[in-house]
């Protein structure tokens, strides 16, 4: 692909184009490539140089130079000036932000694969993974989208092959190139779960989202973002982009779900347990076994059996529905698709064991999450015969530090014994972060500390009784554990598995 078929839709504010003196044709200059990463930067390839939060692409852009690139796009012209651009015979490119111009980039590159297929995001704390993998099997379960495409925490799956996550949405780069491979197989429509981070860092900037969704927004990420209103701002702006034929659908139970469409364009659908809301749940039974629910749409009433367990999953459930219905599922395929949903992996995966206790897998990492997490199982445990709650949880090293005590405080008034340990410490001392959770507790005596995650779950389960529910929150369907700044195999799942 030439330059000037790339820069066809980026706004640039300079390009240097002198070489030796001499005015170079650089628009019919041929690109083999596209990299933001200087070491994978190969000969005749366009190095982009991104502002990141540890490092800046602009420090590389000799490197990109020497490995053989044959232009650059930055944003800041000062970092490296004109005359290294002239006497490498280079060129260069300069934009108001490198991050939209890389997503514009990459929509070229791949051919614009999105324009083709039904694009639908999911946004907000938690939640977005279920929504998403519900969403996907409610429409390829009502047969008009045999193949639907997902972007996700946990995984990508492009037809029937499924590739593990790195990021919960990918690099703009990346992201195009999945979708065109989505479309290649015959993807009708792609599911696509958007973080903050994404948003913020223009990952999607310049994709149509037919429908997005809005799942709640509850304290995460402020390491990142710093205040409610800057974590919010960034989901918003998935909203606010919106085109009037699109349709938003929106939590009517979560305090921020009117305020996410306030500025939005598009058609807006609500959902919830709320009077008044467009797709509404009633008459709710819950049980561990699975739940029941009457589900009222703006022209029917459908009844709902699910095997997904508690409040929270209605809720995503009710999300889900409100997509499908939008984009024209009917209420009985819907019954039918939510019937034969089992759970997206890590979210409240449930082992039993032969003495009559369960354990339960979720990747609950934040104050509210826990919380539902743990409500849940309160509501769903049997009266008669009630066992304990026993919660074996840790927090993330170098994340938000003010979750902590809050996540603390949360295990112990809704627990019988809980578990304090290591999570993903990263470089923070295990212990400090261990600390950090126990600051606040009123009956340490609850409360048992054991900074090796493996030792802490065999723990919890040697405890067990019949009748108790063992809860190993916070990495849910991660198969690893990150100590230092090695990533270390290591699975809840799994260790669950080998005590039984």
């Amino acid at each position: 692909m030439t330059l000037g078929q790339l820069l066809e839709n980026v706004p640039v504010s300079k390009m240097f184009q002198t070489t030796f003196g001499a005015m170079a044709v650089t628009h019919d200059v041929e690109i083999a490539g596209i990299q933001y990463n200087s070491a994978k930067i190969q000969r005749g390839e366009m190095f982009v140089a991104l502002r990141g939060s540890k490092t800046d692409g602009h420090q590389y852009v000799t490197d990109a130079i020497s490995r053989g690139a044959t232009a650059v796009v930055m944003e800041d012209d000062d970092a490296v000036p004109d005359s290294y651009f002239m006497h490498t015979g280079v060129v260069k490119i300069v934009v108001s932000s490198s991050r939209r111009a890389l997503a514009k980039l990459a929509a070229a590159w791949y051919q614009y694969p999105a324009k083709s297929m039904q694009l639908i995001g999911v946004t907000g704390t938690n939640g977005k993974t279920t929504t998403a993998y519900l969403i996907r099997h409610l429409l390829q379960q009502s047969k008009r989208y045999p193949l639907v495409g997902l972007i996700g925490t946990i995984e990508t799956i492009v037809g029937t092959e499924q590739v593990p996550a790195t990021h919960t949405t990918p690099e703009s780069l990346e992201l195009h190139e999945h979708l065109l491979k989505m479309k290649n197989v015959g993807c009708s429509a792609v599911v696509m779960e958007v973080s903050s981070h994404a948003l913020h860092q223009q990952r999607v900037f310049g994709l149509d989202f037919d429908e997005a969704v809005f799942t709640n927004l509850t304290q995460d990420h402020l390491d990142y973002h710093l205040t409610m209103d800057e974590y919010f701002g960034a989901k918003k702006s998935l909203f606010d982009t919106l085109s009037t034929g699109a349709i938003a659908v929106t939590n009517a139970d979560d305090p921020w779900g009117s305020k996410i469409v306030r500025d939005c364009t598009a058609r807006r659908m609500t959902y919830g347990l709320s009077p008044g809301a467009d797709v509404q749940a009633d008459a709710v039974a819950l049980a561990m076994s699975g739940t029941t629910y009457s589900v009222k749409t703006p022209t029917a009433t459908y009844a709902i059996n699910t095997p997904l367990v508690g409040r929270f999953n209605i809720s995503n459930a009710l999300g889900a529905t409100a997509v499908c219905l939008s984009i024209g599922i009917n209420g009985t395929e819907i019954q039918e698709g939510l019937r034969s949903f089992t759970a997206a992996p890590g979210r409240f995966e449930r082992l039993d064991s032969s003495k009559g206790w369960c354990a339960v897998i979720d990747y609950a990492h934040t104050p509210d999450a826990l919380e539902k997490c743990l409500a849940t199982i309160g509501e769903v445990m049997p009266l008669e015969n009630r066992g304990r709650i026993i919660t074996v949880f840790g927090a993330g090293g170098d994340r938000d530090k003010g979750k902590r005590p809050l996540m603390g405080y949360i295990a112990e008034e809704k627990s019988d014994i809980v578990i304090v340990t290591s999570d993903n410490p990263r470089t923070e001392d295990p212990n400090a972060i261990i600390r950090n959770i126990c600051a606040q507790l009123r009956r340490p005596e609850k409360v048992v500390c054991e900074p090796d995650r493996a030792a802490a779950i065999q723990q919890a389960c040697a405890m067990a009784c019949p009748g108790d529910v063992v809860l190993i929150a916070g990495k849910g369907h991660e198969e690893y554990q990150v100590i230092g700044t090695e990533k270390r195999h290591f699975s809840d799942k799994e260790t669950v598995q080998h005590y039984l």
